[in-house]
Parts: structure tokens; sequence; C-alpha cells
């Protein structure tokens, strides 16, 4: 039950980073419609590639002989990448933006791909955490999957509604999740 939640915790906190780029993107879209449909599941795909290559990882260096004081160093470096996936989501948020207003009819879906790439190289630190914690795979699929598709669906729609204001606020959360699962590691050894 212990890992079911933390999975969730972090997928959940990593989507936010999904939910803000996704809010930035919807603030510029006239319509929305199947194609941002599509680039929702892009998202929750790549989110899924992404953990699922961290996790394989992850279970790769569980495979050499480890004692009791490498499980140590287990949580401490899990902690520090979680951390460091934190630190960078507060980056974003508190950085300087310019926006350039500019409407666009459908997503772009060349565009929002890179942008995935770039949100979701943190998920790819989450994966290796969760290999290395021994987080079932099935879990792990199913919530990387699940809540990242549907934080870019309401995070489209939410900034064709409401623009870009929830973004740095989802940013912040996400940031601040990571950093006390990062804390959380270290007290719950």
């Amino acid at each position: 039950m212990q890992h079911t939640i933390f999975v969730i915790v972090l997928a959940a906190a990593l989507s936010l980073g999904v939910f803000a780029v996704a809010v930035q993107r919807g603030a510029m879209l006239v319509y929305i419609d199947r194609m941002t449909a599509l680039m929702s599941l892009i998202w929750g795909a790549v989110s899924l590639g992404m953990v699922c290559v961290g996790y394989g990882i992850g279970k790769w260096i569980l495979s050499f002989d480890l004692g009791a004081r490498d499980v140590y160093w287990i949580h401490v470096v899990c902690g520090v990448f979680l951390a460091i996936a934190g630190i960078r989501m507060f980056y974003r948020a508190l950085r300087k933006k310019t926006f350039i207003e500019r409407r666009m009819e459908k997503v772009d879906v060349k565009h929002d791909s890179l942008l995935c790439l770039q949100i979701t190289a943190s998920t790819f630190i989450a994966g290796i955490a969760c290999g290395l914690l021994e987080a079932g795979i099935v879990r792990v699929i199913l919530a990387f999957f699940s809540i990242s598709t549907g934080f870019a669906v309401f995070g489209y729609m939410n900034g064709r509604s409401n623009g870009p204001v929830w973004s740095d606020k989802a940013y912040l959360l996400g940031g601040t999740i990571l950093c006390a699962a990062g804390i959380m590691l270290q007290i719950m050894k």
C-alpha cells in the first residue's frame, strides 16, 4: 500500500509539470478538438515511456549484489533525484517568462511533442527511483499514464478557459511535493 501511494504522489507531482505546459499551450488555442485529445495521449505515452525506461535502469542497478549499506544509499540517491526534479520545477515557476500573444487554430503536435520530451525528463528520474525502491511496474504504468494524460487534457481545457494563470502555481505545487517526497524517503527508511 505504501508503494502505491508513493507512486501516485510521484505521478501527480510530475504530472503537474505536464499540466503547467498544457495550460500555457491551451491559452493560445482557439478550438479544442480531436488533435488536443491526441496530444494529451501523446503526453501520457511519453511519460509512460520515460518512466518505464527509468524503471528498467533502476531494476538493472538492483540486479547487482547489494548489501544493507547499499540500500541506505539507494534511499539517499532517490531522495536527491526527487529533490533535483522538484528544484527544476521551482526554477520553471520562478524564472522570468515572456508570453507572446498569438492564437493557434489547433494544437501544434510537433512543438508540443518537443515540450513533452523536455518536461518528462524528470519522469525518467522518477522511474529510476521507482525501480530502485521496487515499486510494482503495473502501479507505475497505470499511475503515470493515466494521471499524465488526465492532467494534459485538464491543462489544455483550463488554459483555453482561464489563460496561463495556473501554470506557475502548478510548477510550485509539483516542486514542493517532489522535494517533500525526497525528504520523506530519508525519514522513512
